[in-house]
């Protein structure tokens, strides 16, 4: 089975303690986990962010709801979190790895998202995942000026 891999890195001017609650903290999360803040409404999240614990978002475009979920693998506060992704209705189960690490502007976030049956599927995800750390920069950094 093919091993496809989404990988991104991006930096953000948010302080790392912050960062850490915006993947932890269900109300954070809600307000960006979301390909687009202007297309989607807030999202419902559930998050237990510990091994073992578990998590669901429920996404609300205009024509559909897409719900994830999954079991936290790996947590390292404010260093490193790993969970299963699965799509409701979807036999694909796949790992994303976020890692935080302090950076002059703020903090620089790496995802790397694994287990893909197709790169297809990785590009969809991969997609996904710059609207939502799009959706981070727009919620929560600071406006210029």
């Amino acid at each position: 089975m093919p091993d496809a891999v989404f990988d991104i890195e991006r930096t953000f001017a948010i302080d790392r303690t912050t960062m850490w609650s915006l993947w932890t903290d269900a109300a954070h999360a809600a307000r960006w986990m979301r390909p687009s803040v202007t297309e989607y409404s807030e999202t419902v999240a559930t998050i237990d962010p510990r091994p073992g614990g578990s998590y669901r978002f429920e996404m609300h475009a205009p024509d559909a709801t897409y719900a994830t979920s999954g079991t936290f693998v790996h947590v390292d506060p404010m260093d490193r979190l790993s969970f299963t992704w699965r799509w409701d209705g979807s036999d694909e189960e796949t790992l994303v790895e976020v890692r935080f690490a302090d950076d002059a502007d703020g903090t620089r976030v790496r995802i790397t998202h694994t287990r893909f049956s197709t790169s297809e599927s990785a590009e969809r995800h991969g997609e996904g995942w710059r609207g939502c750390l799009d959706s981070i920069a727009a919620v929560f950094e600071p406006s210029p000026g």
